[in-house]
C-alpha cells in the first residue's frame, strides 16, 4: 500500500502546486512579484478570489439575451452587393452559477449549408471589461471580442474577423422581446467602418 499512499500523496502534492499557480496567475502580477515582506498572505488571497468570482451587476447586463430567439439574418457581399439571407433560431443560458451567458445557434441553411454556433459572454471583474468568445461551423477559428455597455443601453463588442480584419457588433434591444445585432467591418485598422450586416432576434 505504500506505493498507493505515495501516488496518492504525489497526485494531492500536483495539484496544490498546480492551484498555486491558478490562484497566482488569477491575481494581479504586481501581487505575485512582491516581496514576500509585502505579499498578502493566503487568507487574503483567497478573500481576494472570492470577491472576484463573485457575479454582480454587471453580469445581470448580459442576462437581456437569456431565453429562446427566433433569428432573421441579412449580410451583404461587399464585392457584389448582393443580399445573403438565412433565417434560424438561438437559445441562450446562464451557466456556472450566473457566471456566464452561454449561446447556442443554429440556422438550416445559410449560403448553402448548415450553420452552428457556440458562445459564451461574460464580464471579468478583475480587468473590469465584457468579454465573449465565439465557435463556429463555417471556421476554425476562436473569436474573442472585448465589449462595453454604452449609456444609450447597446453593447458595443470588438474583435477580428477570420481574414484578420477589424470587426465591431452593435447589439441593441428596442424592447424586451427584440435584439438587433449590427456587424460593421474595417479595412483601416478601425479607423472606419462598414456596415456589413445585421441579425433580429425575436423572442419565442
Amino acid at each position: 500500500m505504500l506505493c498507493c499512499n505515495t501516488s496518492k500523496f504525489a497526485l494531492t502534492l500536483a495539484a496544490g502546486i498546480a492551484g498555486g499557480f491558478m490562484l497566482q496567475a488569477s491575481l494581479s502580477p504586481s501581487a505575485a512579484l512582491q516581496p514576500e515582506s509585502e505579499a498578502p498572505s493566503m487568507e487574503e488571497m483567497m478573500a481576494m478570489m472570492e470577491r472576484l468570482g463573485q457575479p454582480g451587476e454587471h453580469h445581470e447586463k448580459l442576462g437581456r439575451a437569456v431565453g429562446d430567439w427566433n433569428v432573421e439574418a441579412t449580410f451583404v457581399d461587399p464585392s457584389s452587393g448582393q443580399e445573403m439571407k438565412g433565417a434560424g433560431s438561438m437559445s441562450s443560458e446562464w451557466v456556472l452559477d450566473g457566471r456566464f451567458v452561454k449561446t447556442d445557434f443554429h440556422m438550416p441553411d445559410f449560403m448553402g449549408s448548415p450553420f452552428t454556433g457556440i458562445g459564451y459572454n461574460g464580464y471579468d471583474n478583475s480587468s473590469e471589461s465584457y468579454q465573449g468568445v465565439w465557435m463556429d461551423s463555417m471556421s476554425t477559428k476562436v473569436f474573442v471580442t472585448a465589449g462595453e455597455l454604452m449609456d444609450n443601453g447597446e453593447f458595443v463588442w470588438l474583435g477580428e474577423s477570420a481574414m484578420g480584419t477589424k470587426m465591431k457588433i452593435v447589439q441593441s434591444m428596442p424592447n424586451d422581446d427584440t435584439m438587433i445585432d449590427t456587424f460593421f467591418d474595417s479595412m483601416d485598422g478601425g479607423q472606419s467602418w462598414i456596415e456589413s450586416g445585421h441579425m433580429k432576434y425575436t423572442r419565442k
